[in-house]
């Protein structure tokens, strides 16, 4: 239907678009020593204004833009999204105190939240193959590394030169830019293939019912939720803890995260889609054991990273860290559109959102930010560090539900087939 190389342009914009969507969450983590000083702000108000303030609207909005997603016209969704998300992250140039920022951040998030549903959705149409999609979700999901090399490089020497208002406005304008090309050059499958849907949409209540049924999607869904709550928990303050525990400036702080969340990040990223692809593409038990093993690994990267005391030994045991906190996207997200059928592809991934990143991002940065403000008072400047060292315990909470994924997951992926198959052999009796 469509040619090799149009679907290599289209996974490269829609992976532009996914990019640019979350690029005010590497932005926020880089700068919030900066805002911090500026609006006199304290860590529990700073783990809410990158948690609870974005993370509640940019989790519950996802939910109604992927069933719209599922019916409508994705690419005009995907072109609104992050047309909407540039101009509020642009807004930020106007913001004097803390009610104000966390305003934008709400603003910023109703355009975030229509970003991904829709452009998820579309890569599994693009790219219909098992190995073939696995490869292409690694590629699409790359975009979550390479947004924090982007912000982390350019937002660093931006804000240095400029502040961190002027550091927002500029992240935005690209956006406005990427929000047309979408619109004129991205074909929506649905209108070029004869599989379009005339079917009622399942209704909400029976997605939800078989998504919590099928067991490998309850496990796969807790294990993202603990993940998440565990990563958005730690993302807003690596950047605080190296200025604070190691004296490095937000520019020094910006060239080392650039390379080290960027490229390990997208190492990681596609390392998962190359592994699983290459020696687990049969074997989808082995694949949620391997993610299970390398999310559990993270606990003693992290007690590395947050106990070693040079600066350039915090900054090497990061490599490892990066590698492995990414190396889940590809196969995970992969995993989770074979678990359902392809009419609710777009609100599976919503319902996984708004519930990783409800309480992911909702509770793990303020979590962080309280135990902080919470051991200050008897361990002083070495507070962030050991709240940081708590919040990594969780790694080991997620990790058991990844592998109880790999005990059921060849089971219900052939429940999903055989169902997929009646389906279509009762539209085609009707015919």
């Amino acid at each position: 239907m469509f040619s090799r190389a149009y679907k290599r342009y289209a996974l490269t914009i829609l992976t532009l678009v996914y990019m640019m969507s979350v690029l005010d969450q590497g932005l926020i983590t880089l700068l919030l020593e900066p805002i911090k000083q500026d609006l006199k702000l304290t860590d529990t108000q700073l783990g809410l204004l990158t948690g609870l303030a974005f993370g509640l609207f940019y989790a519950t909005l996802g939910l109604p833009i992927g069933r719209w997603a599922d019916r409508g016209n994705r690419s005009t969704i995907a072109s609104a999204a992050i047309g909407v998300w540039g101009g509020a992250v642009m807004l930020c140039l106007a913001v004097t105190n803390f009610g104000q920022l966390a305003l934008a951040r709400m603003a910023a998030a109703v355009g975030g939240a229509g970003a991904m549903p829709p452009t998820y959705a579309l890569v599994g149409d693009y790219f219909p193959s098992l190995a073939e999609r696995t490869r292409a979700m690694a590629i699409y999901m790359s975009a979550n590394p390479l947004s924090l090399m982007v912000s982390f490089a350019l937002g660093g020497w931006l804000n240095e030169h400029y502040g961190w208002r002027i550091t927002f406005f500029v992240m935005g304008i690209p956006a406005l830019l990427l929000a047309a090309l979408v619109k004129i050059s991205i074909r929506e499958p649905r209108t070029h293939s004869s599989r379009a849907r005339s079917s009622p949409l399942p209704r909400m209540t029976d997605v939800l019912s078989s998504l919590w049924r099928q067991r490998s999607m309850r496990h796969l869904f807790l294990g993202l939720i603990t993940f998440y709550t565990m990563g958005f928990g730690l993302a807003p303050w690596y950047a605080a803890f190296m200025m604070r525990s190691h004296g490095m400036s937000t520019a020094e702080v910006g060239v080392w995260f650039a390379l080290i969340f960027g490229v390990g990040g997208i190492a990681g990223v596609l390392l998962g889609g190359y592994v699983t692809a290459r020696w687990f593409a049969a074997n989808e038990r082995g694949q949620m054991r391997l993610i299970a093993l390398t999310i559990g690994s993270l606990v003693p990267c992290l007690v590395a990273f947050l106990m070693l005391s040079e600066r350039i030994h915090a900054l090497i045991a990061l490599v490892p860290l990066m590698v492995l906190f990414n190396f889940y996207y590809g196969p995970t997200f992969a995993m989770m559109q074979r678990l359902v059928a392809d009419e609710t592809r777009a609100t599976t991934v919503a319902v996984a959102m708004l519930l990783y990143n409800l309480v992911g991002m909702g509770i793990g940065p303020w979590l962080v930010g309280l135990l902080s403000d919470s051991l200050s008072p008897v361990i002083g400047s070495d507070s962030l560090r050991f709240g940081m060292l708590i919040m990594s315990l969780v790694a080991f909470w997620a990790a058991y539900h990844f592998w109880e994924v790999g005990r059921t997951v060849t089971e219900d992926l052939c429940a999903v087939a055989e169902c997929i198959r009646s389906d279509a052999g009762q539209v085609a009796a009707s015919q």
